[in-house]
């Protein structure tokens, strides 16, 4: 049980961290959100599974996104946590504000269908471990401030976009709609400018502009990382651990 709350916290918030005693943003505003969900419908936490716990996450963010969002917007800038101080230099608002209004007007329903397919596993995991050792190697560098604001946010990008791939293809094996969902919301929350650089795309994000795409796509996305592998090579410099 509570590897899958852990779970739950990170894929909310599109963040993977190691659990440490002082807790960052991103537990603080899903622990709230999943709190009032629950107390509100009288549930038995003891008794909850972890389908129900899941499920109960996005339901409660759905009810309320832009509570969810103002939460991250007042705390983030304050923390020092390593997981918040890699936030900071990909968070966007507007952007993960359009990530939850797809899923939860476009989506919702599937995922409550087939929510199993989002509790965490062995290979999920795997996924947590890389992410992990990324965030603690990029908010690093963003404390020590050796690398340009611009390289860093980059890298942020990088790492978060490799993080997805590798998430989406496990949620893709359980339910090829599911992983394509998934894969949906966490574009969505990208900044544009990750987008571009990665050459993603989310289905959310031209369906709220105004363009109809199928739920399912004949073509699979290609992640690109050149930029990741040239920004590896320029952070050796400055710190030669953080990427070997």
């Amino acid at each position: 049980m509570f590897h899958n709350l852990i779970h739950l916290v990170l894929l909310a918030a599109a963040l993977i961290i190691t659990i440490t005693s002082a807790q960052s943003v991103v537990q603080q505003c899903m622990s709230e959100q999943i709190t009032n969900k629950l107390s509100k419908n009288g549930n038995n936490q003891k008794n909850i599974t972890p389908e129900a716990t899941t499920t109960a996450a996005f339901e409660s963010i759905c009810h309320n996104y832009a509570n969810y969002m103002n939460c991250f917007q007042a705390r983030l800038h304050l923390s020092d946590h390593p997981a918040d101080r890699f936030l900071q230099l990909i968070f966007s608002q507007p952007d993960m504000l359009r990530a939850y209004k797809g899923l939860c007007t476009q989506d919702l329903e599937n995922l409550r269908t087939n929510i199993r397919c989002l509790l965490s596993t062995p290979k999920l995991r795997l996924c947590y471990s890389q992410f992990n050792q990324g965030i603690n190697n990029v908010a690093n560098l963003e404390k020590q401030k050796h690398l340009p604001l611009m390289v860093r946010q980059e890298l942020a990008c990088n790492v978060s976009v490799t993080r997805y791939r590798c998430e989406t293809d496990v949620y893709t094996f359980c339910d090829s709609r599911i992983g394509k969902i998934m894969q949906d919301f966490f574009y969505a929350g990208l900044p544009d400018a990750c987008r571009t650089v990665t050459g993603v795309k989310s289905r959310y994000v031209d369906i709220l502009n105004g363009v109809k795409v199928p739920l399912v796509g004949d073509t699979h996305v290609v992640l690109t990382l050149l930029l990741f592998i040239l920004f590896q090579h320029r952070c050796v410099c400055s710190a030669p651990s953080f990427f070997y």
